[in-house]
């Protein structure tokens, strides 16, 4: 604070004997450094609240810039969300228009095809063909099981004639009896 040196502080202390005299000296002194003392811890009890202010100053400061970057990322946010809503909501209205535009070909599809029957039947198999098919893919698989049957000796063809439901057996003739 103040630049004082060793001969300033002797020179001082000759003044103050020679003018106070050597009886008061001692008490002069020791008020002296009381309220030497007393300017110090003012003085540091004035810098520590200077410091907690530019310090509370600078948290402040760090909490608005915080809470600026926090009100950012919440605009973005929103506008993201946004976004993605005016995207998703696009999207699905594009699938709705090619859903109703393939309802109106398949529509058109159909009417034309059933002007022409032969049309249809040579474009797509109907699930009674498929059924038809299936049918006689069956009835070949017992033909072949029956004709393996009866060139094993015939014991298994009992087993088959015995397994059909009305009792006969290939020839026509009841099993059993």
């Amino acid at each position: 604070m103040f630049d004082v040196g060793f001969t300033e502080l002797l020179l001082i202390g000759i003044v103050a004997l020679v003018v106070i005299g050597p009886e008061r000296l001692p008490a002069v002194a020791r008020t002296a450094g009381q309220w030497i003392g007393k300017l110090q811890r003012f003085v540091r009890g004035v810098k520590t609240d200077l410091a907690s202010e530019l310090e509370s100053g600078d948290l402040k400061k760090l909490i608005g810039d915080q809470r600026e970057q926090i009100n950012e990322l919440k605009e973005m946010v929103h506008t993201a969300k946004k976004d993605f809503e005016t995207t998703s909501q696009q999207a699905v209205q594009g699938a709705r228009k090619n859903l109703k535009q393939m309802e109106t070909s398949v529509n058109e599809a159909g009417e034309s095809g059933s002007n022409d029957v032969t049309q249809t039947d040579s474009a797509m198999p109907t699930a009674t063909s498929t059924t038809r098919s299936q049918s006689a893919v069956t009835s070949n698989e017992q033909t072949d099981a029956r004709s393996s049957a009866s060139t094993d000796g015939g014991a298994p063809a009992a087993n088959n004639a015995s397994s059909r439901s009305d009792g006969m057996d290939r020839t026509g003739t009841e099993s059993g009896n």
